[in-house]
């Protein structure tokens, strides 16, 4: 009785230092965890976002590359981390699939994470190498058909449901290569090692722009800006990829809601900074800002989302 009242004690003065501390916020620098390795898709829009909103806050938003796990390292490390607003999640649409079709993960993005703000969203890209022979969609899905043996594509992320759906409604079977982040796979598409990969639009854009990647088609209901000739995949032939990407920050539960709100505001300037606009949509990503008063709510629905899409797909990594 007196070892629980006791740790009922420390935990009560832990959080009544948290709220103490909020009033000050921020009064050293903020750690912003990055689920995925240098370099990728996630890890480009949180290096803006961080120089914006460090100068913003007048401390430093330090980047903390966490990958592994299908993104799951970086996700409870936030979800356990001490709830003072002092440790960020870039999260993605990594939160709703990793729940939506992993049975065991250490943490519940649902119960765990706070939705501060969402940051930005773009559509998915299929590319394959620009050597590659393959000018369609149509005539990647009858190469997969006529030699199964020899297909493959990169994924990051066992559970993303583009990656998924993409062979079951082609009726493929390519071999699934799992990288800890997009640009650890850009080598090995480029120089044909990979079939094809579906991939977030900073990562392919500077390497079709290059004329080393090619690409086939786009998720979404409307073609991309910046590949105003390339169809979306309903255009090209497949259905149920309708979905684009999304990025937004994320805080441990019980972080004080004065701090939530300090974020989610900053967050909305920085978003709407001009140069950091520009940033994005040089990487193909639009900024989208969203206070967590709106984000909360996509968030939910995002995870209910995922959860359709996985029943009625039978969608699972394990």
């Amino acid at each position: 009785m007196n070892r629980r009242l006791a740790t009922l004690t420390l935990a009560a003065l832990s959080l009544a230092c948290i709220q103490a501390g909020a009033a000050d916020y921020p009064d050293k620098p903020v750690r912003m965890i990055v689920p995925f390795a240098a370099g990728g898709g996630v890890d480009n829009i949180s290096r803006v976002v961080a120089t914006a909103l460090g100068a913003r806050l007048k401390q430093p938003v330090i980047i903390d590359n966490r990958p592994g796990a299908n993104a799951n390292i970086g996700a409870d490390a936030v979800a356990k981390a001490q709830p003072d607003g002092y440790t960020l999640l870039m999260g993605a649409t990594f939160l709703s699939f990793n729940r939506a079709t992993m049975k065991q993960i250490p943490y519940d993005a649902a119960k765990d994470l706070i939705p501060v703000a969402r940051t930005g969203k773009a559509p998915f890209v299929l590319v394959v190498p620009a050597t590659s022979p393959l000018k369609s969609v149509a005539e990647l899905i009858a190469s997969m058909k006529a030699h199964p043996d020899k297909a493959s594509y990169g994924a990051v992320g066992a559970g993303s449901p583009t990656n998924l759906i993409f062979p079951k409604n082609t009726g493929t079977s390519p071999v699934q290569v799992l990288y800890k982040g997009g640009a650890a796979a850009m080598p090995d598409l480029i120089a044909g090692r990979l079939t094809y990969m579906i991939q977030t639009t900073s990562e392919v854009l500077p390497h079709i722009a290059s004329g080393k990647l090619r690409a086939l088609a786009v998720t979404g209901t409307t073609r991309f800006k910046h590949l105003p000739d390339v169809p979306t995949m309903k255009e090209a032939g497949v259905s149920d990829l309708e979905g684009t990407g999304w990025w937004g920050l994320f805080l441990p539960a019980r972080t004080p809601a004065s701090v939530v709100a300090r974020l989610s505001d900053e967050i909305q300037a920085v978003m709407k900074q001009p140069d950091v606009v520009a940033a994005l949509d040089r990487m193909g990503i639009e900024s989208a800002p969203m206070p967590a008063a709106q984000f909360q709510p996509f968030f939910t629905d995002e995870l209910k989302s995922y959860a359709d899409v996985a029943r009625q797909f039978n969608l699972s990594t394990e």
